[in-house]
């Protein structure tokens, strides 16, 4: 990691543990019915958790019929790695939420949201046989975004200024930090001990070459460049977002595989009103301002 982004690091006074729920929940086991019950112990004293748990479970990515409003239903129709996963996900972040910037975290929360159901999206169109482990991947493969927000709002602010003077949001990020928020999370998914495969993908989700497991990598990649050109990037739609073309490769993908994908993702509402970080648990509309 370049001595710049340790001094930013070591400047964080409180440094961040990994949420307690999170936590609890990754030291479950996966193949235990006394896990399914504990899951749904923990999960159900989280209401923003179960809440999102079930929007997943109702999304049209999943292509179930009728919503369900109930978490047993849930675990039954997406699986119990699915919802663990998604309960991971969801609370590291909304652990670094910051209230005071909420249109900002909105647009990182939904982009992170969009990119996981994209991606398990794609595995399941073109039979990749990796559903289950995909979608913490895309939950938290811009944790660095989410970092740089929370703790060095300056920063992050001077990156959106860059990337709106004209250029590529990663051109940005090196023009500010010559570095790049994958770096930055993954110092802090190596703190928080998460799998090696988030680290993997927090990484190199935009190098997917040169990373681990390159399949999954892709599949996090291509997610990222579609939702990101299609209206839900971190920051502002980014007409320069790059696609790393080894990921076509790594899938055998063609261009008009990726086209055809593109159009199906288009077609798919991505969100419905429990995905709305605009609106708090009892669905009323935060304050925007």
């Amino acid at each position: 990691m370049p001595d710049n982004i340790k001094s930013y690091i070591q400047k964080i006074e409180n440094l961040p543990t990994l949420p307690l729920i999170a936590q609890k929940i990754m030291n479950l086991n996966n193949d235990s019915s006394l896990s399914i019950e504990k899951l749904m112990n923990i999960v159900e004293r989280d209401p923003a958790i179960s809440a999102k748990i079930l929007s997943f479970a109702n999304s049209a990515f999943f292509g179930f019929r009728y919503q369900t409003t109930n978490l047993d239903n849930a675990i039954m129709r997406i699986g119990f790695n699915n919802v663990k996963s998604i309960a991971v996900g969801i609370s590291v972040l909304s652990f670094l939420d910051d209230s005071k910037k909420i249109s900002d975290y909105t647009r990182l929360f939904n982009h992170s949201i969009a990119v996981s159901l994209a991606a398990r999206f794609i595995a399941d169109h073109i039979k990749a046989g990796m559903e289950e482990d995909i979608l913490i991947l895309g939950l938290l493969h811009d944790l660095g975004y989410l970092v740089l927000h929370r703790y060095f709002p300056d920063i992050y602010q001077n990156i959106r200024d860059s990337f709106n003077n004209g250029g590529s949001l990663l051109d940005a990020e090196q023009n500010i930090l010559n570095s790049s928020h994958a770096e930055v999370g993954y110092w802090l998914a190596i703190q928080w001990n998460l799998p090696d495969s988030s680290i993997n993908a927090i990484l190199y989700h935009h190098t997917p070459n040169l990373g681990k497991n390159a399949k999954q990598l892709a599949l996090i990649h291509i997610a990222d460049y579609l939702v990101s050109k299609n209206g839900y990037s971190p920051f502002e739609k980014d007409p320069d977002y790059p696609l790393n073309q080894s990921s076509l490769d790594i899938l055998s993908i063609s261009d008009s595989d990726l086209k055809h994908i593109e159009e199906l993702i288009c077609h798919v509402p991505l969100f419905d009103e429990n995905f709305d970080m605009s609106r708090d648990t009892t669905g009323k509309e935060k304050d925007l301002h």
